[in-house]
């Protein structure tokens, strides 16, 4: 059997809920690699869908009508005379006509599917801010989300399309309710995020985009660039770029930073590490001079407090802190 071949009869199986634990990972995979595969998938379901509702409505039993009408074309040949030939040429008409009308209830029938699809008001989109704290929210399909402070999130009322979709803005750790035949998908500042049951870190804050994968499988996505992340990968991309990074996860390192006041950076730039400190804090964290923000930083810091962060970050690049009100000011030469 050729894979086209195998593909078919898994898609088969999986549309039809008779796929084993296996063959569904096998599929899954499938259709996450690449947009022409969930392009085949969504299409697939559509009609798979379109049929069952059809079957669901009166329906014509042509084989059963065929085997009664060669019965009696069978019994008229014994004695056949002209009007025994009228008769049988009747019965054909009308064998045929049944055929055809079979045909025209199918597709009636996927023709009202697809037309109701279309006509269907959209759902409600609902708004859900966290303010400042860290708030955890419950989706319809019983996906939870962990937004962080000054987060947004939108959301249908009910998910009933073929995708799960939401919008984020800002950050949130996200543990996916596990289906199968939709998947679900993020958008955010450009970029999409799509999985079919798995649970990640989104943070999404003015230029930049970070996925990092705590369990299952993500695909991260911005136009034509597209990569698959794994448990302990992550991924990053600039708003105004298209290219994707990719990298592991330190062994052993906190995977996401949700709920917590743990971080990871890798030759990080400060810009970026009192930005996310800035979010996380809830305080305002300057740099003097542009010098400062090209420092590149390395460390990692478990449940520290924001002053011995700080610290730690001037005595580094022997930087002075100077604090004015809720502000800390960061001073010294920088890096070249």
């Amino acid at each position: 059997m050729n894979q086209d071949q195998t593909i078919d009869d898994l898609l088969a199986k999986y549309l039809a809920d008779e796929a084993n634990a296996h063959e569904s990972d096998t599929m899954n995979e499938w259709i996450i690699a690449s947009e022409e595969n969930q392009k085949t998938f969504d299409h697939s379901k559509l009609i798979w869908e379109g049929v069952k509702a059809v079957q669901n409505q009166q329906t014509v039993d042509v084989d059963a009508a065929w085997k009664k009408l060669n019965i009696a074309k069978k019994e008229s040949s014994q004695t056949v005379d002209i009007s025994e030939q009228l008769t049988v040429k009747k019965l054909n008409w009308v064998t045929n006509f049944l055929k055809i009308a079979a045909v025209l209830v199918l597709l009636s029938g996927l023709w009202f599917v697809f037309a109701k699809q279309s006509t269907t008001p959209q759902n409600e989109v609902l708004t859900f801010q966290s303010g400042n704290k860290t708030v955890e929210k419950t989706l319809p399909d019983g996906t939870k989300i962990t937004l962080s402070k000054n987060s947004t999130i939108s959301y249908p009322t009910n998910f009933n399309g073929t995708n799960r979709e939401v919008n984020l803005e800002g950050e949130g750790f996200f543990d996916v309710h596990h289906d199968n035949a939709h998947p679900f998908i993020i958008h955010t500042q450009g970029t999409d995020v799509k999985v079919l049951g798995t649970s990640f870190n989104v943070r999404a804050y003015n230029a930049q985009v970070q996925v990092v994968v705590k369990t299952g499988r993500v695909q991260f996505s911005k136009n034509n660039s597209r990569v698959i992340l794994e448990k302990g990968q992550k991924a990053e991309i600039l708003t105004n770029a298209d290219t994707i990074i990719k990298s592991e996860v330190s062994e052993g390192k906190n995977i996401t930073q949700e709920n917590t006041q743990s971080f990871v950076f890798e030759q990080k730039s400060l810009a970026a590490v009192v930005e996310i400190l800035s979010q996380k804090y809830d305080r305002q964290i300057i740099l003097s001079q542009d010098k400062i923000k090209n420092c590149k930083l390395t460390a990692s810091f478990e449940d520290e407090n924001l002053e011995n962060i700080i610290t730690v970050i001037a005595e580094t690049f022997n930087l002075k802190i100077q604090n004015q009100g809720d502000t800390i000011i960061l001073n010294g030469e920088g890096c070249e």
